[in-house]
């Protein structure tokens, strides 16, 4: 604006202009801004830590809680701890809250970070069951594990993806331990879940696992994915089988898997159901001994 004029000299009225008031009209607009800044990191702590996110399909918002976008915590660590004490494999919840867990085996892959893609956008949390030889044949996917594991939780599925039934020890100690070392130096965290394939398991590779205090992760919902089932006939079964507690077997490496699970979350919306990791399924629902021993589900 210039500096005032002095007495001695004639102001020129046309040419000063009075003090304008942007100075403290500018205020409120700071404030109004801290404001929108304020809510928008408060939108983002919610949405980071578990809060309803819209789902891409409807645009509605899902049930809170459904993907925590952390790794486990130490009471998930415990439980799954607990239930591996026990010696017997894992197949479902305990069914008395509205919490699913959807796993995938066989990765990663080349499709894998697509499925991870669409379970963030649902706010969906999912289980990982990772093979051995697959980290190493996708060196360019190093960085998936410890993302697999940020959005929920992984475990072994072996180095070789072979049945285990009948194995002896040194078998074991190469298909079990070589795997696990391996998923865990990827994601950057323990791994304490394991997952036989095709669900083939007998006495020996149950002991083994219960001294190596890893939980045994089955299945009471297959989605008929891994049988070439269509999309269409993945997410029927699915849906056929779902109720509170239910762990669902699906592979995230398969087209039609990713073309229904879209689908597949928009059914656990619509039912009130959420998808969270196996860690915080046996937290938070833990089946009771003897849903364990004898391997029943609600």
């Amino acid at each position: 604006m210039g500096r005032a004029p002095t007495r001695c000299r004639p102001v020129d009225r046309a040419r000063v202009r009075p003090p304008s008031p942007p100075r403290r009209g500018f205020r409120p607009i700071v404030l109004l801004l801290l404001v929108v800044i304020v809510v928008a990191a408060a939108n983002s702590s919610r949405d980071k830590g578990g809060g309803a996110r819209p789902s891409p399909a409807s645009g509605r918002h899902r049930v809170p809680g459904a993907n925590d976008d952390r790794p486990a915590t130490r009471a998930e660590q415990a439980a799954v701890r607990r239930l591996a004490a026990f010696g017997y494999p894992l197949r479902c919840g305990g069914g008395n809250r509205r919490m699913v867990a959807l796993t995938f085996d066989d990765g990663p892959g080349p499709l894998t970070i697509r499925a991870m893609h669409v379970l963030h956008r649902g706010g969906a949390g999912g289980t990982f069951f990772l093979v051995g030889k697959e980290l190493e044949a996708w060196p360019g996917l190093e960085g998936v594990p410890r993302r697999e594991r940020k959005l929920g939780a992984l475990g072994d599925h072996t180095w070789n993806h072979v049945s285990l039934v009948g194995a002896s020890a040194d078998t074991l100690a190469s298909e079990v331990d070589r795997t696990q070392r391996a998923v865990a130096a990827a994601a950057g965290g323990p791994v304490t879940m394991f997952r036989p394939p095709f669900g083939a398991h007998d006495a020996a590779l149950d002991g083994y696992l219960r001294s190596a205090r890893m939980l045994e992760v089955l299945w009471n919902v297959d989605s008929g994915d891994s049988q070439g089932a269509t999309a269409d006939q993945i997410v029927a079964a699915v849906k056929a089988g779902l109720r509170p507690g239910a762990i669902v077997l699906l592979h995230e490496n398969r087209g039609t898997t990713l073309h229904a699970l879209p689908r597949i979350l928009q059914v656990l919306e619509h039912r009130g159901l959420r998808a969270v990791s196996v860690p915080r399924l046996v937290a938070e629902d833990p089946p009771t001994e003897t849903q364990l021993r004898f391997g029943s589900c609600p």
